[in-house]
């Protein structure tokens, strides 16, 4: 029964280790009648989206994302762990944890995709941001 037992703690430790993303902006989207809005405050910062670097990896796919106007809001990307079991980034691999960081009134638009080649021309999400 031990032997089980620290069978299946084993198995779930090393199963947190798995490549995820969490697309934490998601939560903050409000869709409009012209796309995906999210609103802001100045000075606010917002998790946008967390990646575990895991096993089997991603294999030439990275998730990203890029902001238009990088001085009305910004992209703040760290290396991070969660100390949270089965929460991306992981507790065995870590990962990277994008913030977006409110700096002033404005429009900006934020370009979801592969980090080896997002940009305005190719994504595969765009999230426009109203700074207020």
């Amino acid at each position: 029964m031990k032997t089980n037992l620290l069978g299946i703690l084993l198995l779930t430790y090393f199963l947190q280790g798995c490549a995820g993303a969490r697309y934490s902006y998601l939560t903050e989207v409000e869709k409009t009648t012209d796309g995906q809005v999210i609103n802001v405050n100045t000075g606010q910062t917002l998790e946008l989206l967390a990646v575990g670097n895991g096993f089997p990896g991603y294999w030439g796919y990275y998730p990203w994302v890029i902001s238009s106007s990088a001085n009305i809001a910004s992209i703040d990307c760290k290396a991070a762990r969660s100390i949270v079991p089965f929460r991306e980034p992981g507790v065995l691999f870590g990962g990277t944890v994008c913030h977006l960081i409110a700096h002033k009134q404005g429009e900006a638009i934020l370009y979801f995709g592969n980090k080896y080649n997002v940009n305005e021309e190719h994504y595969e999400v765009k999230v426009d941001v109203v700074v207020k």
